[in-house]
């Protein structure tokens, strides 16, 4: 379940997200409609935990993404229309069968999720 409560995102003297409150519940499938700029990709990116409100609470199957933001993120997944990836790395690049974006990405995220024989030596 998805509830959101008051939920306002602001940049600066700007309002992308007005106090929306809303519950999607377990199976309901729910679909933002609005012209670009309505806050759509804000609200969200604060649901997945990528944004932090200015106000409002939202809560993921009873998880506050601001108090327990990895069991929140457990419980959720959302691919972006622009997905948040390297493509200037090719595929082929450094690695065992083009293993070698993927490490790329890891690292960047401080993530490791190659197998253990393609991991890089942990920092001391």
């Amino acid at each position: 379940m998805i509830e959101v409560q008051n939920l306002t995102k602001r940049y600066g003297g700007h309002c992308a997200v007005n106090h929306i409150s809303f519950t999607v519940e377990e199976g309901e499938i729910l679909g933002f409609l609005g012209p670009n700029g309505a806050g759509k990709s804000t609200t969200m990116n604060i649901l997945t935990g990528y944004l932090s409100a200015s106000e409002g609470v939202v809560k993921i199957n009873g998880h506050d993404v601001l108090e327990e933001p990895n069991e929140a993120k457990a419980n959720i997944g959302y691919l972006p229309e622009q997905p948040p990836l390297h493509f200037s790395v090719p595929a082929s690049s450094a690695g065992p069968a083009g293993t070698g974006s993927l490490e790329y990405i890891a690292r960047q995220r401080l993530l490791c999720i190659c197998p253990p024989s393609l991991r890089p030596p942990a920092a001391s």
